[in-house]
């Protein structure tokens, strides 16, 4: 499956082609584990069982991602997470802005299969990892969700946060066979602000770079498919 980015770069912008070969989620993945643990927190409090060890690493098929601004999801209780995104290709590291959108209900069951019913949202733009590996904790990340018309900041941190793309990149090269070319890898999400899932309407988010001043959004609409009767 190949897909288009385009590289936001210092200078110029520039449109790439990458062949997709798969898609690893990443999880439990901050530096603290005080916010390890919230996270854990959050996810026990509506029914889903700890992992049996952290951080984890979910597959997704090449085809598991979406970026045309709309997620159609079976169920009511679905929601996404604030992630930064690496795309490793032959060229190069890039790096961009994601949601791992999740069905909540199917995670209480089965954690890889909620994984696998609801495409991981990824940004158009990607930055080139070398221009920002620097300032990298620097970076800021957050979202919102809009439930009803009511906007609400939804997480809120820096990459400061979460493990350095080198240690993901090592962490997911131990679990696929073979070399990582065309592998897109999401970065695991900060807690949510208010330690409550929000099943929103929709959601946003922004990865923004205060030392080069630009910004990587995404944002999309979450449709249930609610015109079949079963």
């Amino acid at each position: 499956m190949v897909e288009s980015f385009t590289i936001d770069g210092e200078n110029a912008k520039q449109d790439i082609s990458v062949e997709i070969q798969g898609v690893v989620l990443c999880g439990y993945t901050g530096r603290d584990q005080e916010a390890v643990k919230k996270h854990i927190e959050e996810l026990r409090r509506e029914g889903i069982e700890p992992p049996p060890s952290v951080p984890m690493c979910y597959p997704k098929p090449p085809r598991g991602i979406e970026k045309t601004g709309v997620v159609d999801v079976q169920g009511s209780e679905t929601s996404g997470e604030i992630e930064y995104v690496l795309i490793v290709d032959k060229d190069g590291v890039y790096a961009g802005l994601g949601s791992d959108h999740t069905d909540r209900e199917l995670e209480r069951l089965d954690i890889l299969k909620s994984k696998q019913v609801c495409p991981a949202v990824v940004s158009q733009e990607m930055w080139n990892y070398d221009e920002v590996k620097d300032h990298w904790d620097d970076i800021e990340i957050r979202s919102w969700v809009t439930k009803a018309g009511e906007r609400t900041l939804y997480q809120e941190s820096t990459l400061s946060t979460m493990l350095l793309p080198e240690d993901l990149i090592d962490l997911v090269g131990k679990r696929v066979s073979g070399p990582l070319d065309g592998m897109v890898i999401l970065s695991g999400t900060p807690p949510i602000l208010k330690g409550e899932m929000i099943f929103a309407d929709r959601f946003e988010g922004e990865l923004y770079d205060p030392v080069l001043e630009r910004k990587i959004t995404i944002d999309y609409s979450i449709k249930t498919i609610d015109w079949f009767n079963d």
